[in-house]
């Protein structure tokens, strides 16, 4: 599983909890990229998936050597984070 740098720098300023979710979700990832937990993110693209946990989203593109996760977000209005 690779990382862009925006995914990299999220990753290491989110909140500690936030993190341990992030880390599950990219083990599931890198399990099967195309399971059952994950989904198309555009309707014309069968590449580019995403996975969702508690508030934790990531985005990624599959391909036939590597996963990378080309964006990462939380969401919950509470905290003050971005609202879905």
């Amino acid at each position: 599983m690779q990382f862009t740098e925006q995914v990299a720098r999220f990753r290491d300023y989110m909140p500690a909890a936030d993190r341990q979710t992030f880390l599950r979700l990219v083990d599931r990832i890198a399990a099967d990229p195309e399971g059952a937990g994950s989904q198309l993110v555009y309707t014309n693209d069968s590449v580019t998936r995403g996975v969702r946990e508690d508030h934790v989203m990531i985005n990624y593109v599959v391909t036939s050597f590597f996963v990378v996760a080309i964006e990462t977000d939380i969401y919950d209005a509470s905290r003050g984070f971005n609202v879905v």
